[in-house]
C-alpha cells in the first residue's frame, strides 16, 4: 500500500457572475496576470474578463495568442515572450487546446494557472494533463503536469456565444470518460479509494447526458441558460475532470480515445471533425467490443437523436477501408497501456464492423 496519496480535486465557480470570484481566488497568488487566449474566445469574453480582473485589483501584464494547436513550438514561443516579465499567474481563456497550452506554460514557469473555458467541449479546464500535437495536427503525446489548475471560472454566457457544435461534441467526449474508466478497471483488481471514487463520479458523465443532453442542446440553440444547460456544461467540464484526477492513471484510457488518436492519421478527421465527435464514435466501438449492450443502446440512441456519429460514413470513411494505419496507431497509443483483457486490432475492427451492421 502506498504510504501517501494526494488527490487534488477541481475547483470551479459557475454562473453569470462567476468572474466576480477572480479576486477571492487569484489574489492568493499575487496580482500580475498573463492571459493566454484563443482569438475567437478572447473576442467573445474580454469585455467580461478584463473589467472583472480590474475590479479584482489584478494587472494584466501580457495578452498572448496561443496559436492553433497545442504544440511544443507554441509553448516555446510563448515562454520566450513571458520569460522576461514579472508574472504571478497564467489565465488561459479559450477552448481545450488553448487551455492545455496555458497549463503547460504555467507548469514550465512554476506559476498558478486559472482557466476560463469559452466552449464546453472537454475537461481540459480542470485536469492535470495536456494533450500535445505535432505541427501537422496529428497526436504527439500526453504531458502529465504537476497540478490541476488552481480554479476554473465558467460563465454560461460565454459558452452560449460559441457555436453549439462544441457543446454537442463535448457531450460525446464526456460520456467516453465514464465508459473508459469503468472498462479499464473491470478486470477484478482491487480499486483504491481514489479510483472507486472517480469511477463512481464518472457516472455523472453518462446518465445525466442521456437524460438532459438533447434538451441542453436545444436550450443552447435558443440562447437559453437553463438548468439542463448548466448541468450539461458541468458534466462536460467538471465531472470528467473529477474522474481523471481521482483514478489511478491506468484507468484514464480506453478504446474510444485510442481510436480517436488513431483516426487523426486521416487528415479529414482533424480538419473536418471535432475531438468529442470522433470520441463519441469510439465510445460505441468500445461498448460493442465489451458487449456492454445496455449502455451501448443508451449511447447509440442519444448519438442518433442529436447527430453524433454512429457509423464510419458519419466520419467520411468507408466500411470497406481496412483502417490498418488507424488501428496500428490506436493499439500503440498510451490509452491502451492498461486493458481489462488483451485487445487486438482484429477485435477493434470486428467491433467497428458490428457497429456498421447495427440497427436499433
Amino acid at each position: 500500500m502506498n504510504r501517501r496519496t494526494s488527490i487534488y480535486l477541481p475547483q470551479f465557480t459557475v454562473g453569470e457572475d462567476a468572474f466576480s470570484a477572480f479576486g477571492d481566488e487569484m489574489r492568493k497568488y499575487g496580482t500580475r496576470v498573463a492571459v493566454v487566449y484563443g482569438e475567437k474566445a478572447w473576442n467573445a469574453s474580454k469585455s467580461y474578463v478584463l473589467p472583472a480582473l480590474q475590479a479584482a485589483g489584478l494587472t494584466v501584464t501580457a495578452e498572448v495568442l496561443y496559436g492553433r494547436d497545442t504544440t511544443f513550438e507554441n509553448v516555446k514561443r510563448i515562454l520566450a515572450i513571458l520569460g522576461s516579465q514579472e508574472i504571478h499567474m497564467i489565465l488561459a481563456v479559450g477552448g481545450g487546446k488553448c487551455i492545455d497550452t496555458g497549463k503547460v506554460i504555467g507548469d514550465r514557469m512554476g506559476k498558478a494557472v486559472f482557466t476560463v473555458p469559452s466552449i464546453a467541449s472537454n475537461c481540459s479546464p480542470v485536469t492535470k494533463i495536456s494533450i500535445m500535437y505535432h505541427k501537422d495536427g496529428s497526436f504527439r503525446e500526453i504531458v502529465k503536469l504537476r497540478s490541476v489548475p488552481s480554479h476554473c471560472f465558467i460563465d454560461p454566457r460565454i459558452i452560449l456565444a460559441a457555436p453549439t457544435k462544441f457543446l454537442w461534441a463535448g457531450i460525446g467526449d464526456a460520456m467516453a470518460k465514464n465508459v473508459e474508466s469503468e472498462w479499464s478497471a473491470k478486470s477484478g483488481e482491487h480499486l483504491d479509494f481514489g479510483s472507486e471514487f472517480g469511477i463512481t463520479a464518472g457516472n455523472m458523465c453518462f446518465f445525466p447526458m442521456v437524460r438532459e443532453g438533447k434538451q441542453a442542446l436545444e436550450d443552447a440553440k435558443a440562447g437559453k441558460i437553463s438548468e439542463a444547460l448548466v448541468n450539461t456544461i458541468l458534466n462536460i467540464v467538471v465531472a470528467p475532470g473529477v474522474t481523471s484526477v481521482s483514478v489511478q492513471p491506468d484507468y484514464n484510457g480506453g478504446v474510444a480515445h485510442a481510436l480517436f488518436y488513431g483516426l487523426t492519421k486521416r487528415k479529414s478527421i482533424e480538419k473536418n471533425h471535432l475531438h468529442g465527435e470522433v470520441v463519441s464514435y469510439g465510445t460505441l466501438v468500445n461498448l460493442i467490443l465489451d458487449q456492454n449492450w445496455d449502455k451501448f443502446k443508451k449511447a447509440y440512441e442519444l448519438n442518433r437523436s442529436i447527430g453524433l456519429p454512429v457509423c464510419l460514413a458519419d466520419l467520411e470513411l468507408d466500411r470497406s477501408d481496412s483502417l490498418e494505419d488507424v488501428l496500428e496507431a490506436a493499439l500503440a497509443n498510451q490509452e491502451l497501456t492498461h486493458t481489462p483483457y488483451p485487445v487486438t486490432k482484429e477485435m477493434i475492427y470486428r467491433a467497428i464492423q458490428e457497429l456498421e451492421d447495427y440497427k436499433s
